[in-house]
């Protein structure tokens, strides 16, 4: 068996100091191989971003063994508009990461996001807009490309489609597994939507109060739940379909 690109095991983490310190992560435990989408799955507070987050290391307080074995993972969030720069072009945020990876000729940055564009469905056209001039599939075709063009093998998607339509929501899913397959990337799928998360994930983990109460592959979690949330959850995905 190949080297997992996360490991964790018993893994928990605080947030706070002091008398304000509390747990968030309590004692989780995950896999994540290399080609492979793991689904987080849990309603808000649940532990599930904060997950995403250690896997990051965006958060230090922590127990337990955290392996990510993926250079410069990279995170795309829930609403695109709120995490690209409105002052700046879409060419100048897709040159950034270049510049922070240390690609210093401009040249070489321009080319490289002109060669990146067609792989997320944009235009050359599209470069010389700001974030407030591009539909909410668009800016989102932007965040995934920001998080791509440094060559990472590792994203976390945190609610990457909750903020979009039925239509936009299908056609997102259909670039990030079209991405995953051409690019040899793996993801790590955080959602509340248990009927977003069969679409596109392998394995699934259900996440409340900080711990994970039932996993397993997308068709088994799908059609035989165990738990009663994860039940809970299926229910309220169901409902709105």
């Amino acid at each position: 068996m190949s080297e997992p690109i996360v490991r964790i095991s018993r893994l928990s983490s605080w947030y706070g100091r002091g008398k304000e310190r509390r747990q968030v992560l309590r004692d989780v435990s995950i896999r994540l191989d290399p080609g492979e989408v793991l689904g987080i799955v849990g309603e808000s507070g649940s532990g599930k971003s904060t997950l995403a987050k250690c896997v990051l290391g965006l958060v230090t307080d922590v127990e337990g063994v955290l392996e990510v074995n993926s250079p410069r993972p990279q995170m795309v969030f829930q609403d695109p508009y709120g995490s690209l720069n409105p002052a700046k072009t879409v060419g100048w945020i897709l040159e950034e990461p270049l510049r922070a990876a240390g690609v210093r000729d401009r040249g070489e940055r321009r080319q490289r996001v002109r060669d990146f564009l067609p792989l997320v469905g944009l235009e050359e056209e599209h470069l010389t807009r700001k974030p407030a001039q591009l539909s909410g599939g668009q800016r989102q075709r932007v965040a995934i490309a920001a998080a791509l063009i440094q060559g990472s093998k590792l994203i976390v998607l945190d609610e990457p489609v909750s903020a979009l339509d039925v239509t936009l929501q299908a056609q997102i899913l259909q670039l990030l597994a079209d991405l995953k397959e051409r690019l040899g990337l793996s993801y790590l799928f955080i959602s509340h939507d248990l009927a977003v998360v069969y679409q596109l994930c392998d394995r699934v983990a259900v996440m409340t109060g900080g711990e994970i109460v039932e996993e397993g592959d997308v068709d088994q979690i799908y059609d035989h739940p165990q738990h009663p949330y994860t039940k809970k959850l299926l229910d309220a995905s169901l409902s709105l379909e």
